[in-house]
């Protein structure tokens, strides 16, 4: 008959310490700990050159022409953003059709003429081409989808009025899930009226990849190792060209780790974030290659991000696009008034979407009574430039509409969104803008988006919204708030916590018609010259108002340099790593950093000499070219990095001749051994955590024979490693008879001293077992490139 062994209190207290202790030990090792950087800008003691203003002081982020800045500090660049990676202009492309002359358009806003203008689209569908709009007001009634290289341009936004007097929700109804006040109105976020919605892309995704990432890197670096070549590739320089446009992307995991990464590993993040985007690629980092070697490539851009293997970080030709070239532009945009249903109860009155677009652009556009102006979505390098955006003829708040909770409320806003920079969109420049009235979002970023630029714009309130899912290293610079009670009213939905991901930097940014405190008053009075102020250096002084949540909502680790913020606020403290520079009496220089970081390009980063003939993603201009592939006129090209004279070795001629078919055999049997090799790397990695987990042997007294179970699927017995000679929980009573109580402490004394034995043996072959596991994966790693290298000839 078995019975359980009686232990004293005190020694039970000792073991539970000594678990608690362990597993403080084992979290501590899993989870570091990183310290919230506090220093703060300050301003340098330095005499800049002549065109220096008086009224601007330098500080050590920059200095007087970009001496000061460090790819590793907490500026990002961000000269690359825009239409062709900041390095072309966009287009004036010559007029294709003309839809009066071509296709009868009436253009008197009384006849439909949405049947000439989707005419006009079809004729240039193919071949692409600029859609021209003479003077006049266009009466819509449809959708225009656009594909790549079609321009819509009219005679300038006071000349070409496009009147769509249709809204999304009367074209295609409300869709099965919507109830006023209850649900989402399905145009809340999608669809709009000239739209890129394709479903195609356009490259294969798998022919675009290039290479894994095979080490870490840091923010700041350039230098990147890979592995895994594409095209069976055995050196990096037979796959990347110097010159040529690649981008680097990493995914999301089911954990939702590099949302946590990008907000400086602080805080939690949002519950359905992992389930909602694990698996995706949602950050990019384009850069020219400047020169590669056997196994690595160097990059013209620094790294905006720390790269870690656990994001699967691998390297593409470029990002996958649905559309290149597509252009809207001097014209204006125009729905029917009608009052503002709500937040969430839009039906629909969306002036333009570009969808997964590269190369693109929205320039000279003046749009009216829109829900959402101007949305982007997982596009790169686009530039939006000198648009205006409100109402006519009078503000749209007011309307009434069902709350929440049923309510019949007011709407306070003009609408829901002026601009919107939606899921993983980088690289994007959106300047001189107006917008007039307020909404809900005037200028928004989410979704992981990153290095876009916002700057040389106004508004009435304007709203810098960062939407959630960790938007990071974002620049917002030269804005005019006007009344600056709405700049950090940063929102999102709960399961996407924080709003902002860090390094999102504020420079130059100030509210003109910030209201001046009533106490104010008596120094502007007759009399109190001595003491007389002007309003503008009222508002100068005064600061903008918060949102008064938390740090881990808000998020961790922005720079805010010029902008007239409390650095005392409760969430700025609570987060402990913004970094704020701010001064009523001395301004920053430069007053706009985007054109400083443009004008400074050359002097700071190192540049690739040599004319690529191509832009990242391709364009209009150069429709030929794929995304990220360089129009040089060899196969080898020489650069210099950091000293050093570095050839990119020439491409085999016998790899040259290959024809067509027998270039995609080769990139199928790379597809066919890669899932090989991950299984068979996946079945040494449970072999590893088996033995592990066996050779740890603590569970052992309860375990018995029992399978394991913490380690992951093993099918090995967890052998246990104390308690030997008994069955676990059991005691024979023939071998324990009137003294339970000291044969008890004896072997709690003994089992301390084993598990302190054990212990040591359990990590000495941990270590042995990972490390025959990493030599089994090399092993199986060459013969897998060996094998592959065999199809390839074959």
């Amino acid at each position: 008959m078995c019975r359980k062994s009686i232990l004293p209190s005190s020694v039970l207290l000792l073991l539970l310490l000594l678990l608690l202790l362990l597993l403080v030990i084992r979290v501590a090792v899993a989870i570091p700990v990183r310290t919230p950087k506090t220093t703060s800008p300050v301003t340098v003691n330095k005499t800049c050159d002549q065109g220096f203003s008086s009224n601007r002081v330098p500080i050590d982020l920059w200095g007087c022409q970009g001496e000061l800045w460090s790819s590793k500090g907490p500026l990002s660049d961000w000269s690359f953003a825009g239409y062709g990676a900041g390095m072309e202009k966009v287009p004036d492309l010559p007029v294709t059709v003309d839809v009066k002359r071509d296709f009868q358009a009436a253009g008197d806003g009384k006849e439909d003429d949405t049947a000439a203008v989707l005419a006009a689209l079809k004729a240039t569908r193919e071949a692409g081409g600029v859609i021209y709009f003479p003077p006049g007001k266009y009466l819509l009634t449809n959708q225009l989808n656009l594909t790549s290289n079609q321009v819509l341009r009219g005679a300038g936004r006071d000349a070409t009025n496009l009147f769509f007097n249709t809204s999304l929700q009367q074209l295609h109804g409300w869709g099965p899930h919507y109830a006023p006040g209850m649900e989402k109105s399905p145009y809340t976020w999608a669809g709009a009226l000239i739209s890129t919605q394709k479903e195609t892309y356009l490259h294969s995704g798998w022919r675009m990849r290039m290479a894994a990432v095979a080490k870490p890197a840091a923010r700041g670096e350039r230098r990147l190792y890979v592995t895994d070549l594409s095209n069976a590739a055995v050196r990096a320089d037979e796959v990347f060209v110097p010159g040529q446009w690649v981008a680097l992307r990493m995914r999301e995991t089911r954990q939702a780790g590099l949302a946590k990464a990008l907000c400086n590993s602080r805080g939690e993040v949002g519950s359905t974030l992992g389930q909602d985007f694990g698996g995706a690629a949602v950050v990019t980092h384009s850069s020219r290659v400047l020169a590669a070697g056997r196994d690595w490539l160097e990059l013209e851009r620094p790294l905006h991000l720390d790269v870690a293997l656990e994001f699967e970080p691998e390297i593409f030709t470029s990002q996958n696009f649905k559309v290149t070239g597509v252009g809207v532009e001097d014209l204006q945009i125009e729905f029917p008034w009608t009052p503002y249903l709500g937040h969430h109860e839009e039906p629909g009155y969306n002036a333009i979407e570009l969808e997964s677009a590269t190369n693109s652009w929205v320039r000279r556009v003046r749009i009216l009574n829109a829900d959402a102006a101007i949305k982007l979505y997982a596009s790169i390098f686009n530039t939006i430039s000198d648009v205006q955006i409100g109402t006519s003829p009078r503000s749209r708040k007011g309307g009434r509409w069902h709350g929440r909770d049923h309510v019949m409320q007011l709407a306070d806003q003009d609408g829901h969104m002026a601009i919107a920079l939606h899921w993983a969109s980088h690289d994007n420049l959106v300047e001189k803008f107006n917008i007039t009235g307020t909404y809900h979002h005037d200028l928004l970023v989410a979704g992981y988006s990153s290095h876009n630029v916002f700057c040389n714009g106004s508004g009435t309130d304007l709203c810098l919204d960062h939407h959630g899912a960790a938007p990071h290293n974002n620049l917002w610079t030269d804005i005019d708030l006007g009344l600056g009670q709405a700049a950090l009213r940063w929102s999102g939905a709960p399961g996407h916590f924080p709003f902002a991901g860090a390094n999102n930097t504020f420079w130059s940014i100030w509210a003109s018609s910030i209201p001046v405190s009533p106490d104010y008053a008596g120094l502007l009075a007759p009399g109190a010259s001595n003491k007389r102020m002007s309003a503008q250096h009222l508002r100068r002084r005064a600061t903008l108002p918060m949102m008064s949540r938390p740090a881990h909502l808000q998020g961790f680790g922005q720079l805010l340099v010029d902008v007239p913020v409390d650095a005392s606020y409760p969430t700025i403290k609570e987060a402990g790593d913004w970094r704020i520079y701010y001064s009523p009496e001395q301004r920053a220089w430069p007053a706009n950093l985007y054109s400083a970081m443009r004008d400074t390009q050359q002097q700071r980063l190192q540049l690739f000499r040599q004319s690529a003939g191509s832009t990242p993603g391709g364009s209009s201009s150069s429709s030929s070219m794929e995304p990220g592939v360089s129009n040089t006129t060899s196969p080898v090209q020489s650069h210099s990095v950091q000293g050093q004279s570095v050839q990119a070795r020439p491409v085999p001629a016998a790899q040259q001749a290959l024809p067509a078919l027998e270039q995609v055999l080769r990139d199928l049997s790379k597809q066919v051994t890669r899932p090989l090799l991950n299984v068979t790397s996946n079945s040494s990695s449970s072999s590893s955590r088996c033995a592990s987990a066996n050779a740890t042997g603590a569970a052992g007294a309860a375990s018995g024979g029992e399978r394991c179970s913490l380690a992951g699927p093993c099918t090995e017995p967890c052998t246990p490693q104390l308690w030997q000679g008994t069955t676990a929980g059991c005691f024979n009573s023939s071998q324990h008879n009137n003294n339970d109580q000291h044969v008890a402490s004896s072997t709690v004394e003994s089992g301390l001293q084993l598990l302190v034995t054990g212990m040591a043996q359990a990590t000495e072959a941990a270590a042995a077992a990972a490390a025959a596991a990493a030599a089994a994966t090399a092993m199986l790693a060459v013969a897998a490139q060996q094998t592959a290298a065999a199809l390839a000839v074959w």
